[in-house]
């Protein structure tokens, strides 16, 4: 769908919550995130920490997406939002060259929903869940050098969270010259839940903690749950949450 013709009317109405909170560590928020439910589009972004103006890096992503003018077909916004993010990746290694190389970066995670179809694009460890039914899956694989040991069998995932090298990402916006992002794309059902977080909510609650609290709440009262609950374990990262509700078009708002 998402590289095929133009889609039919769209199929779901899209009930969206978002809550991003500094933590209780860092000085500054280099998360930022986007709602665009006008045109099916939810954006969270990480900007690199420990690197110069990660904040900076991670606000020229959601700009650069927040541009996207709607409606527009499921080809035309997976093209587009590539091409921006292509751009603001450029831009981002031109600034690291004028500042003695420094990276200037972020992860992003982008959820796009188009008819009845959904398509996540990725780079980073920001990440995208879907709960269907009772049923919570990680849509998003992560390029991360704890994930990689994972991957090798060399961590359990549960030493993977708590690593002293978590914070190394393999891919990222601003990382190399050319950006590389993973895409995954399937069909949406009525009543699917989509969160897109950054690792600061990760590190905090394991999968099942988050299921249970989609499960629990509505998506405005869950998002924020989820944030206090990471913040109530220390949250020494930033942590952001997006959470996207799928409904029929016949469904009571």
């Amino acid at each position: 769908m998402f590289e095929g013709n133009p889609p039919a009317q769209q199929a779901f109405h899209f009930l969206s919550a978002a809550c991003t909170d500094i933590g209780t560590v860092r000085k500054v928020n280099e998360d930022a995130l986007l709602e665009r439910s006008d045109i099916g589009l939810w954006v969270v972004a990480d900007g690199m920490g420990g690197h110069r103006a990660g904040d900076y890096a991670s606000g020229l992503i959601v700009r650069a997406l927040d541009a996207l003018h709607g409606p527009i077909n499921a080809a035309s916004l997976l093209s587009e939002a590539r091409s921006r993010l292509a751009q603001v990746n450029r831009r981002l290694r031109a600034e690291s060259a004028s500042a003695n190389g420094q990276t200037i970066g972020s992860t992003v995670v982008a959820l796009l929903v188009s008819a009845r179809h959904y398509c996540c694009l990725w780079a980073g460890d920001s990440r995208v869940y879907l709960l269907r039914g009772r049923q919570m899956a990680q849509l998003t694989h992560d390029h991360s050098h704890v994930q990689e040991l994972v991957d090798r069998g060399l961590l359990t995932p549960a030493e993977a969270r708590n690593h002293p090298q978590g914070n190394v990402v393999t891919r990222a916006v601003g990382a190399d010259d050319e950006l590389k992002l993973d895409k995954i794309n399937a069909r949406a059902h009525a009543h699917d839940v989509f969160l897109l977080c950054s690792d600061g909510l990760t590190k905090e609650l394991t999968d099942d903690e988050i299921a249970r609290t989609l499960e629990a709440y509505p998506v405005d009262q869950a998002v924020r749950a989820l944030v206090q609950m990471a913040l109530a374990r220390g949250a020494s990262d930033n942590v952001t949450a997006v959470l996207v509700e799928l409904q029929p078009p016949n469904a009571l708002i």
